[in-house]
This record gives structure tokens, C-alpha cells and sequence, in this order.
């Protein structure tokens, strides 16, 4: 609050009695003056007639009394004119008791405009400046805590010193009445937005017995890390995590990994990164690195015991204005001090979301906050979440290269970071996609002492998978001397060493001959393109469970989940299109479900952990051997069981025997077994579906061409007959509408045959699928086994007959 000193040096008549001698004179320096409640002017105008008071705890009520008119800065010799005259009356006293009832009169006036609206807004102004400001030490107490480990405290600067972190807030001007407390509520807003995006309060809260985590001595795992994995039942570490942790916190080598899909990936970098950070933070907190910077212009906080009523005149100009400046310059100051230690990129924006997830578990008593950068929602809700520094940003090259291209100041620290994560690198390095990977690479890479200093991680499921030449190429290595040759798993590891900036890592590949889990049962379902749709939703009704179907592309995504929304399965769709926020929703709900059916694309297939998915269809067989790698690997995670059947039509035999070959598998995959008995019930139900959405399809657009039609006859000012008069006789007359009467006829009795049909079980008591084709089997058993329990019957059963058939060549 900016003050006039020539126009406060004499201050308005505020007390009486006692308090005179506490008053300010002319030349005096202002002097210290206990009062309780909140200081307004009578209109709730301005504070002119005010010097800076503070409010304070406890006062003497008979020492206060407010002045019954404002001194107004317009015009003071009009407002003061009244004052001189009552001093006079009451010198002399010579004023009867008319005039002292008018007196009584002004003050009721000016009682009853103090309780105006304005004053019931300042009221609730303060009101809410006073709780923001006890949820903002309540914070800062919380984290002082966390940080202190155990030592003792003095609070008494709490009980002295209530107003510290703003002490003049309560002197800021109420809002006006149209904006309605506005900027409380988008502050409120901006802040429960952040809390979001940010890592969870650092202030440990036990959830259950944690497990025994001896396994992970001699690791090189810090305690606090340790304390949160076992809070998340991680009792000992995988195998790519045993072999590569050690190497990475003690030796501080670079890791190129290679596991199978399942198996802790993500914390054989995250622990290592986590870790390197501890150190680093704890060896700029001895070398004094952290300390707060002088900001210019920043004053000295008052101590707890001084409770200075008004600030020295020189700080007058600094009051309400330019603090405000003053803290934004310190926090920008902060903001700008905090480092960038780690980066972490992912090739889908929901794999990093999970991958921060991870991180902010086992950071839980680190003090680390890690934080999400992706497409697909508002650049200004991450930026802001930038601006809190985290030590660790998880990002998708495209946004992240977005952010640093318009000279984001957290993000321009990434060619210093200590740790740089590359997750899925088979897929980022890829011709033709991220092409903002290398300029970013490109950056890190400039400096050769950073890039040295540098740890990187770069793990996938299929880093070591070499594909063969293509058919083109084949043809032209004729001769001796061939012009093409196959790369080998060598080559392919040492470009992406070259490529990626990488010096002397230690490479661990775990990954079997298979390339997939040891606990993946692995099938196959022939059957011609047009009833895979019936395959399909045979599977779903008769071994439920949470099923992941992937398709090669967003068209066959949107009708399968048409399709089998009318079948009343629930599908929940995933591709490229939908908006991030659906595409989350909808992985939310895929999760809670555990008979949920996910229809996605390959944007699904890498990465994501989501737990007790029990089967994966391929509905297309997958472009790449990769692909149908990392599919299957939504399965089968962390030890489980899990069954992948892969539809194949007559024309997608090429593409299977491509991909077999590069996998190097010498058997085809065995036949999922199918039972025809119950096949004629479901390509009823599915039959009736396609007809129910080719009906529904008509009828919107007939609705469409109808609406075209309507709109440019207004345009024209022309009149449709039959259209405004539905209800009068030309509407039968009129071919649009009988057709649409007609598609709504039809919609309504295929619809209503569906739900008759959906009404009644496919399947009998007692159906069993270890013996599809034997009905004695199907009637005697009167329970019913899972698509893996299945799968593995109908191979012992092909392995037996094949047994039978060896045998009788051998006695023939």
C-alpha cells in the first residue's frame, strides 16, 4: 500500500483516552499500537486515512475507536470542514441537544453503511487470506519435518509471529462486485491442477505390514528406497534387476538391457537413477550448493518477538505493489536454482504416466519429486507443473522438444542432466518416427566432458531382435559377392551405442530363444476374415476375464467396439485419436474391471503393466515380429499365467511365416480348440448385432441428408412439404419421412430380438472345453476351466495323438 508521507504526517483522529499518548505528531517517528479485529475504512473504499497497521492478536477494545467519516484524498477540506466544528462545540459547549441528536443520527448512518456489501466481501477476503495463508505453513511445517529426521524444534515462533508469511495481506483492497473473489477461486483451481501432476506429500504414511527385503542387500539400494519397496511388496529383485544394479549405483556404468516383457525393467533404471540423486543432492547440500540467493530489492524478516505495526517510511513504496514483484522475482529465483538431474523417455504417452507412477513410489521417502511431460493435454497445466523443478521429468520426445523449442527455464537444463533413460529404444531409434529424438540427442550429446559424465540406461524386450533382408533386396544379392548382408545382433547393439552417445556399458541380455515369457502359452485360430468376428465373441463368452484385443488399425478398432457395445461387452477403445484424457479414462477403467475388454491398437502394446490380464487376441496378425512380441507381453507378467491366440485368415499366412522366421521358431503354434456345437448360437447373436448397427447407420443418415436438406431450404426460403406437418396427411407423402419410419421400425425389432437373445445362455451348465468335441465330456463335467487350462489340455492332447500316430507306423 503506496502512502503520501506529506498527507499521513498528521493522521486521522483513531484514538482516545489512553491511546492519545500513543499518538502520532507531527515529526515524531511512528510508534507500535496494540488492536484487535480487522482495520477497514468505514465505505470500504480505501485506506488512505491508514499507515500500514497490522492486525495483531489481542488488544485492549476501550483504547480503539474508529473515525465516524474517511478522510477522502479528493476533496479534504470537505470532509474535514465537520471536525473543526465539533472540536469547537465541544470547547465551548455551547450546542443543545438538537444538535447531538443529529450527531447520534450520522453515527447510526455510518454503522449501518459499514455492514454494506463491500464490507461483507472485505470480511470474507480476509477470511480467505487468512486460511490460505495456515494451509501454507501447515505445508511448510509438514516438509521442515520431513527434513529435520527426528531433531527437536522450537515452535515458538509459531505462537508469536502468526502473520509473517504475508504480513500486509490483510490490508489489501476487498474484491470489487464483479469479480466475485474470482482470482481466489482460480488460485484454488490452479493449485488443486498442480497437486496432480506433482508427486504425492513427502510425509510417510504406513499402509499395511511391509515385506521382508533382505533379498536386496549388497545391491548398493539406499534405505529409503529400500523402505518403499517393501511398502510395495518388491521382496527381492528380478533378474535384470540383480544384474544390473550393482554395475549401475557402484560402478556407475552405463546399461544396455535386454529382458522379456514382465520382467522390472523399469526399476532396474529407476532404482540406480533415484539412487545417483540421493548422492548428488547430499554432496551439494555439504559443498553449501543449495543455499538461498539474495534476491535484489528483498528485506529481512522481522523477527518473531517484533511486532512492528508499520514498516520505515522508505519501505512505504514497496507495500502492496511491488512485493508483490519481489516474491514473484524470489520464487522465480528458487525456481530457477532447483536442478534437472534426470530425463526419462518414453515412446507412448501412457507408458509415461506409468513410468512416473513407478518412480514416485519408490521415491516416496526420497524427498525426489518427479513429474510427466506428453501430448495430448494443455501446455500451460505442465509448464506449470514445471515451474516446481522436479528433479526428475518423465516425457514423450515430442512435447518435451515443444517445451525446450519455446525456452522453457527448467527444461533448458537438460544438456546437464546426470541420467538419461531411453525406454522402448528399439522403437525411438526407428527411421522414419521421433524425429525429435535426435534433435534432443543432438543437444544432450553437444557438450563432450557432460556427455562423458553422463549415466544412461537403454532397455527394451526386443533390443537384440534382428530382422532379415527384404524380399527386394534378396533378389539383388546375386553372385559372389552379395550387395546386402543381414545385420547382426552385434552390429544393431554397437550403432545404437554410436547413435545414442553411449561409452563402455555393460550390456545384459536375458532374453530367451523365444523371446517371450517361459509362462506364455502361445496359440493360433484359423478361420476365414469374416468370422473372426464370431471367433471372437466366442472366446469372450465363454472364458471371461480381463482380455486385451489389439487390431492394426483405428478403423477396425471403432467397429469392434461398435459391434461389441451392441452385444452388451463393455469394450473400451484405445487408438491414437481419442483425446489423452479419454485414453486414460479409459486404461482406468480397463484396470478396476477385472472382466474388462480393451479393443487398442499397437499404441497398447509397449510398456504398459497393467496387472491379471489373462488374455491377448490378436485380432490381425501383427505387422512385426516386435509387435507381436511386446502384444503378447501385455500377459504373462511377473510370473503369471497367461494365454495369447493369434486369428489368422488365409490371406495373413505370408505375414505369419515372416514372423515365425524371425522369432526362429521351427513349429507352428499349436490350435486353440473351438467347439462347433455352440458356434450356430453365436453367429446368430453377432449376425443380428451387424444388422442392428447397419440399421442404426441408415437412420442417421437419412437424419443427415434430412437436416441438409432443411437447412438450405431455409436458406432459400423454400418450404418442404410434409416436413413441418408430420402430424397432417402430406407426411405420408413425403419419402423422407416413410423411410425414416421405416429404418426406426426396423432399428426397434432387431434391437428388441437381441435383447431376447442376449437374454439366453450360449453355453449349458456344465460345458467344459477339455474335450470340445466329445459330448460326454461336455455333459458330465459340472465346472468350467479357463482359456489356459484349455489350451494346455487341447496340447497334451495333440502331443498324445501324435505319440498314437508314430506308434502305429512303427507296428505297421
Amino acid at each position: 500500500m503506496v502512502q503520501n508521507k506529506q498527507k499521513t504526517a498528521k493522521p486521522p483522529k483513531l484514538l482516545k483516552g489512553a491511546a492519545k499518548e500513543a499518538a502520532v505528531s507531527k515529526g515524531e517517528s511512528w510508534q507500535k499500537v496494540k488492536i484487535k479485529g480487522h482495520v477497514i475504512s468505514d465505505d470500504c473504499g480505501g485506506y488512505e486515512g491508514l499507515i500500514g497497521l497490522e492486525v495483531l492478536k489481542d488488544y485492549d477494545a476501550a483504547l480503539v475507536k474508529s473515525s465516524q467519516k474517511r478522510v477522502s484524498s479528493r476533496n479534504p477540506d470537505r470532509e474535514r470542514k465537520p471536525k473543526k466544528k465539533k472540536r469547537k462545540a465541544s470547547k465551548g459547549g455551547e450546542e443543545d441537544s438538537s444538535e447531538s441528536s443529529s450527531e447520534s443520527e450520522s453515527e447510526d448512518e455510518v454503522v449501518a453503511a459499514a455492514k454494506s456489501k463491500k464490507a461483507r466481501l472485505a470480511e470474507r477476503h480476509v477470511q480467505k487470506m487468512q486460511k490460505l495463508r495456515e494451509k501454507r505453513e501447515r505445508r511448510k511445517e509438514l516438509r521442515k519435518q520431513k527434513k529435520s529426521k527426528g531433531k527437536d524444534k522450537d515452535n515458538s515462533e509459531d505462537s508469536n509471529d502468526e502473520y509473517d508469511a504475508d504480513r500486509f495481506a490483510l490490508l489489501r483492497p476487498p474484491p470489487s462486485d464483479d469479480e466475485e473473489e474470482v482470482p481466489q477461486a482460480e488460485e484454488s483451481a490452479d493449485q488443486q491442477e498442480s497437486s496432480d501432476e506433482e508427486a504425492p506429500d513427502l510425509v510417510p504414511i504406513p499402509t499395511g505390514e511391509a515385506a521382508d527385503v533382505s533379498a536386496w542387500n549388497g545391491l548398493g539400494v539406499p534405505a529409503p528406497i529400500l523402505r518403499a519397496l517393501g511398502e510395495q511388496g518388491f521382496s527381492a529383485p528380478t533378474q535384470i534387476q540383480a544384474l544390473t544394479l550393482p554395475a549401475a549405483i557402484h560402478g556407475k556404468k552405463d546399461i544396455l538391457g535386454a529382458a522379456e516383457t514382465g520382467s522390472g525393467k523399469t526399476l532396474a533404471f529407476g532404482i540406480p537413477m533415484l539412487a545417483g540423486i540421493m548422492e548428488l543432492k547430499q554432496r551439494n547440500i555439504r559443498s553449501g550448493i543449495r543455499k538461498a540467493p539474495k534476491v535484489k530489492g528483498q528485506q529481512p524478516e522481522p523477527a518473531a518477538d517484533d511486532h512492528e505495526l508499520t514498516p520505515p517510511p522508505e519501505e512505504l513504496d514497496h507495500v502492496s505493489g511491488a512485493s508483490d514483484e519481489e516474491s514473484d522475482a524470489e520464487e522465480q529465483a528458487k525456481r530457477i536454482q532447483g536442478p534437472l538431474y534426470g530425463l526419462v523417455l518414453t515412446p507412448t504417452r501412457e507408458l509415461a504416466v506409468q513410468v512416473k507412477n513407478h518412480l514416485v513410489a519408490a521415491a516416496k521417502y526420497t524427498g525426489i519429486r518427479v513429474a510427466a511431460i506428453f501430448g495430448g493435454l494443455a501446455v500451460a497445466k505442465q509448464e506449470r507443473v514445471l515451474r516446481q523443478c522436479p528433479e526428475i521429468v518423465v516425457a514423450t520426445p515430442g512435447r518435451l522438444w515443444e517445451l525446450y523449442a519455446q525456452g522453457n527455464n527448467h527444461l533448458g537444463k537438460i544438456e546437464d542432466v546426470s541420467f538419461l533413460v531411453i525406454d522402448e529404444t528399439d522403437r525411438m531409434v526407428e527411421k522414419g518416427h521421433f524425429e525429435e529424438l535426435r534433435s534432443l540427442l543432438k543437444v544432450l550429446n553437444s557438450d563432450e566432458q557432460k556427455k562423458h559424465q553422463r549415466q544412461n540406461f537403454v532397455y527394451s524386450a526386443t533390443l537384440t531382435l534382428v530382422h532379415d533382408l527384404p524380399d527386394h533386396m534378396q533378389k539383388r544379392n546375386v553372385g559372389k559377392r552379395p550387395k546386402f548382408v543381414k545385420q547382426t545382433v552385434d552390429q544393431k547393439i554397437e550403432s545404437l551405442i554410436e547413435e545414442l552417445g553411449i561409452s563402455q556399458p555393460k550390456i545384459v541380455d536375458i532374453t530367451s530363444s523365444q523371446q517371450t515369457a517361459q509362462t506364455l502359452t502361445e496359440s493360433r485360430l484359423l478361420c476365414p476374415i469374416d468370422h473372426k468376428d464370431f471367433y471372437l465373441y466366442y472366446f469372450i463368452q465363454r472364458h471371461p476375464g480381463r482380455t486385451i484385443v489389439f487390431c492394426n488399425s483405428i478403423d477396425c478398432v471403432k467397429r469392434l467396439a461398435t459391434l461389441f457395445g451392441l452385444l452388451d461387452c463393455n469394450p473400451l477403445p484405445l487408438h491414437a485419436n481419442m483425446i489423452q484424457k479419454q485414453r486414460l479414462k479409459n486404461l482406468e477403467r480397463f484396470r478396476d474391471s477385472p472382466m474388462g475388454l480393451l479393443i487398442a491398437t499397437d499404441v497398447a502394446a509397449r510398456g504398459l503393466d497393467i496387472p491379471n490380464v489373462e488374455h491377448v487376441i490378436h485380432y490381425q496378425v501383427p505387422r512385426t515380429s516386435e509387435n507381436y512380441v511386446h502384444r503378447s507381453g501385455r500377459t504373462a507378467r511377473a510370473n503369471k499365467h497367461g494365454i495369447t491366440v493369434m486369428f489368422m485368415e488365409p490371406g495373413e499366412v505370408k505375414s505369419y511365416v515372416k514372423l515365425y522366421k524371425t522369432l526362429e521358431r521351427t513349429e507352428d503354434l499349436p490350435l486353440f480348440p473351438i467347439s462347433e456345437r455352440f458356434l450356430g448360437a453365436v453367429r446368430e447373436r453377432v449376425n443380428l448385432a451387424r444388422d442392428l448397427d447397419k440399421e442404426e447407420l441408415k437412420l442417421k443418415r437419412v437424419q443427415s441428408e434430412r437436416g441438409w436438406m432443411k437447412k438450405h431450404a431455409e436458406e432459400m426460403d423454400m418450404i418442404i412439404d410434409g416436413y413441418n406437418d408430420e402430424s397432417g396427411s402430406d407426411q405420408d407423402e413425403d419419402p423422407f419421412v416413410i423411410e425414416r419410419r421405416r429404418n426406426r421400425l426396423r432399428v426397434e425389432t432387431v434391437r428388441a430380438q437381441l435383447h431376447a437373445l442376449l437374454a439366453q445362455p450360449i453355453f449349458p451348465r456344465g460345458f467344459s472345453f477339455k474335450y470340445p468335441n466329445s459330448e460326454a465330456a461336455q455333459l458330465a463335467t459340472s465346472h468350467t476351466q479357463s482359456a489356459v487350462e484349455t489350451m494346455k489340455a487341447a496340447i497334451e492332447d495333440q502331443k498324445q495323438a501324435k505319440k498314437d500316430r508314430n506308434k502305429r507306423k512303427r507296428n505297421a
